[in-house]
């Protein structure tokens, strides 16, 4: 059977958060950190429903998310396209647009042979690629705390409210939907395998929220993107810069972060059209290539995005539990 481990269905889903912050615009503040994380416990409670289901396995939701998984993959690929100019990467500041458009075909080449692989083995290589980011991450949180400017925390201001932090917490958790479908072929105990999702992402998003504040703090109006800035300002080693490993791990979560809406994709196609085997994570990645044509423009922390999230999280499970309900009830009278 093609279950995972609780800790695949993680790594898959942190992978995709660790992305969206890698590619966070607007400045960081003490109060995005406080509203990020506010917005990941409302988001544990708000997944009751999903607990009691233990995943959508229903056709007629199936589709919302399949429709949901294609527009957030061309959400992430779009955001990856605007993220990479600000990263240092030769070829494409040699070659201009032709550079871009290479490394995001090469990017949907390894999406591809990953995706094609089946969720087993994308779980599995989600493990060693979530390893690696931990890894990074911790480096640039440890040299950050080294290298500390405690006046940082007052100079970074996001200009934007709790309430409006809270919104785009809800905006940068599209792997919401990817939860929601994985969830149903991960073996265990469904309340033990989101709560370890939602401990996991709380720590993420502190790490790298707050490492962001201690190192481009004083520099964060400045910046497009605080993460990336914070990646390229710290230097733990007198030899090496962190940002040349950044730009690994960047580019190994753009691929995976992708991989997982074109699989989790994929396997709707395969449960609602059993009889369409070959070419389910091609179709599945063009139309996600596709949508980020069309979506590239649209801001991640905008309220469409936050609520769509909010949908695939708990009001589409909400709704089929109570369906459900009713069919049942309806059945014994």
């Amino acid at each position: 059977m093609n279950e995972i481990t609780r800790g695949q269905l993680a790594a898959m889903l942190l992978i995709t958060d660790a992305f969206a912050l890698f590619c966070f615009t607007g400045s960081i503040s003490l109060i995005t950190a406080a509203g990020l994380l506010a917005g990941i416990l409302l988001q544990l409670l708000l997944s009751a429903p999903l607990v009691k289901l233990g995943g959508i396995k229903e056709k007629s939701a199936l589709i919302f998310y399949l429709v949901y998984l294609i527009m957030w993959g061309g959400l992430l690929l779009g955001m990856q396209w605007k993220t990479s100019q600000h990263i240092y990467i030769p070829y494409e500041n040699s070659a201009g647009i032709w550079g871009k458009l290479l490394i995001s075909g090469v990017i949907a080449l390894v999406c591809l042979y990953i995706s094609s692989a089946g969720i087993k083995a994308m779980g599995r290589a989600s493990v060693i690629a979530a390893f690696i980011g931990a890894v990074c991450i911790l480096i640039a949180a440890v040299s950050g705390i080294a290298h500390m400017n405690i006046e940082n925390f007052s100079r970074a201001e996001s200009g934007r409210t709790l309430t409006e932090e809270l919104i785009t917490g809800f905006a940068l958790s599209g792997g919401t939907g990817s939860l929601a479908i994985l969830l149903g072929i991960t073996k265990g105990n469904s309340t033990k395998n989101v709560v370890t999702y939602f401990t996991g992402k709380a720590i993420l998003t502190a790490v790298v929220t707050l490492t962001a504040v201690i190192v481009a703090g004083g520099i964060m109006e400045i910046t497009d993107f605080p993460v990336v800035t914070a990646a390229q300002v710290s230097q733990p080693f007198s030899s090496q810069r962190i940002d040349s490993l950044f730009l690994i791990v960047f580019a190994i979560f753009a691929v995976f972060s992708i991989a997982v809406q074109t699989t989790a994709s994929a396997y709707i196609f395969g449960k609602l059209f059993p009889k369409f085997v070959r070419f389910r994570s091609s179709v599945s990645l063009l139309l996600i290539i596709g949508a980020a044509f069309l979506l590239w423009k649209v801001p991640l922390n905008s309220g469409i995005i936050g609520a769509g999230a909010l949908a695939a999280l708990s009001v589409v499970p909400l709704v089929v539990l109570i369906c459900k309900s009713i069919f049942s009830q309806k059945g014994r009278a």
